[in-house]
């Protein structure tokens, strides 16, 4: 009988109504240290892990060397060194693509969100001052999607369903990617290609969907964030790792730029000395903030879910797993 350790808690299976194969041996761990991490593992065929906890460091992966195959349940995998468990022969994979539609709605939602005050008009009628906060947007002005210059810093499988969903509310749409996609799909997309210091000046919505890695981290600094056009927004989705935490929250402070929503933070959860969790009142009206939850709806989790679960099957059966990461 096949060991499967699931650092995916149970729960996340039986509200996705996705059922563990009766001949393996599933077993859920929530482990707080290495140690723990490594000790669960010792008997363990496969390792299944959520894709943003919990760390799987160089240690850990040669304390596990006996493993078949890490699945990562997500795209992500930037919290797995790959690189040394290429060298240790240790196949890590990935579910990529399965809760795109997911996090581009949930993108969507929060573009709309942010320019037209939604939560700030919420908050201002809760408090009684109904007639104060409808002048008060009237006379600042509400702008829509339509018309509306939005730059995807990232075109992947994600942005690609951004793109598709701007287009048809008449939205005006570019991108920048360290890889350019082909001229044939940037016209289907209807996207234009700009630089990152051209499209963080010319937009009015900056959205990011990149994955973490070396050439990501921090890529949105305090240099970045001065580029941005005044009163536009940002959008992270992505890693919180992408943004410059303080260097967003002087630009909240300032009001140099409109607002921002934030779905990922660093580390997560956040500690209670995090900049974004220490603003002003009036600073605080600009940031809308969520616990990482763009891409797990009940459909996407169990869309992942299965994917990983079948992937591990694969190895059980002999076959080779799909979307290795660390080839």
């Amino acid at each position: 009988m096949s060991i499967v350790i699931s650092a995916m808690p149970k729960w996340r299976f039986d509200a996705s109504q996705v059922i563990v194969p009766e001949d393996w041996d599933i077993r859920f761990i929530n482990p707080s240290t290495e140690k723990e991490l490594i000790l669960a593992c010792k008997e363990a065929d496969y390792l299944l892990v959520p894709a943003s906890t919990p760390e799987i460091n160089a240690n850990v992966l040669r304390n596990i060397t006996h493993i078949k195959l890490i699945q990562s349940v997500g795209a992500g995998f930037d919290r797995i060194d790959t690189q040394t468990a290429a060298t240790l022969k240790i196949p890590v994979a990935n579910v990529p693509g399965q809760n795109a539609k997911s996090v581009a709605e949930f993108t969507i939602g929060l573009m709309i969100a942010l320019q037209r005050q939604i939560l700030v008009a919420d908050w201002e009628i809760k408090a009684g001052r109904y007639g104060e906060i409808r002048k008060i947007l009237f006379k600042q002005g509400l702008n829509e999607i339509e018309d509306s210059k939005i730059g995807l810093v990232g075109l992947g499988s994600i942005g690609q369903h951004v793109a598709r969903i701007l287009h048809s509310l008449g939205a005006s749409v570019s991108y920048y990617d360290g890889r350019r996609q082909l001229p044939e799909t940037e016209a289907q997309l209807q996207v234009s290609y700009k630089s990152l210091a051209a499209l963080l000046a010319d937009s009015d919505i900056v959205s990011l969907h990149v994955p973490l890695n070396d050439t990501t981290r921090g890529l949105i600094g305090q240099r970045q964030l001065e580029l941005m056009s005044p009163g536009s927004f940002l959008i992270n989705t992505a890693r919180g790792e992408i943004v410059n935490q303080t260097a967003l929250a002087q630009m909240l402070e300032t009001g140099r730029i409109g607002g921002a929503a934030i779905d990922v933070f660093t580390p997560e959860p956040p500690e209670s000395e995090n900049p974004l969790l220490n603003l002003s009142p009036a600073a605080r009206a600009r940031l809308i903030v969520t616990p990482h939850i763009a891409g797990v709806t009940v459909g996407a989790m169990r869309k992942m879910l299965q994917a990983s679960l079948e992937n591990i099957a694969r190895v059980i059966n002999g076959q080779p797993p799909v979307n290795i990461v660390n080839r």
